[in-house]
């Protein structure tokens, strides 16, 4: 195996980049005095782009599984960032909104994810940064697709979302 190219076993360092992303955007939104998280970002993102959305959608939309969505929902609710509104016909259910002060913060730590894509593309022309995002793409709609064909739960599609 160690004759392999790196190239071949991708996992350990998409692992490792996934990690490298998190820690990086937590440490920006520190510095920049937002006390969120890039799960909590993502959320928020999606609550201005479409507030009002059943927790259930949310979760798929953002690529959570319930639980944890639900622990990082109670967590933003306890910030005040966004408010959840039961539906009094399914008690199970409800609807997510983001608040005045959710929507100020995320607005304001767009400095943050701007100065995050400006180090993660230091060096990369805009050529190599659209062909990097076209092959994520690529490879997770194969995946997904994949999923889908064998009847397995998948996050959403990589045309729902196209962040760094």
């Amino acid at each position: 195996m160690s004759n392999q190219p790196a190239t071949m076993f991708p996992r350990i360092k998409l692992a490792l980049f996934q990690k490298l992303i998190n820690l990086t955007m937590t440490r920006l939104f520190k510095d920049y005095g937002y006390d969120i998280t890039r799960e909590q970002e993502v959320i928020l993102r999606e609550l201005r782009q479409r507030d009002g959305v059943n927790q259930v959608d949310l979760a798929s939309r953002v690529g959570q599984d319930r639980n944890n969505l639900s622990r990082t929902l109670t967590i933003l609710e306890s910030k005040e960032l966004i408010v959840r509104d039961v539906c009094s016909n399914d008690k199970r259910n409800s609807l997510v909104y983001i608040t005045d002060a959710g929507r100020a913060l995320h607005q304001g730590a767009y400095r943050a994810i701007n100065e995050y894509r400006q180090i993660l593309f230091r060096g990369c022309t805009q050529e190599e940064v659209d062909e990097f995002a076209n092959m994520v793409h690529r490879l997770s709609d194969n995946l997904a697709s994949f999923l889908d064909q064998n009847g397995a739960s998948k996050p959403p599609s990589s045309s729902d979302s196209r962040e760094n």
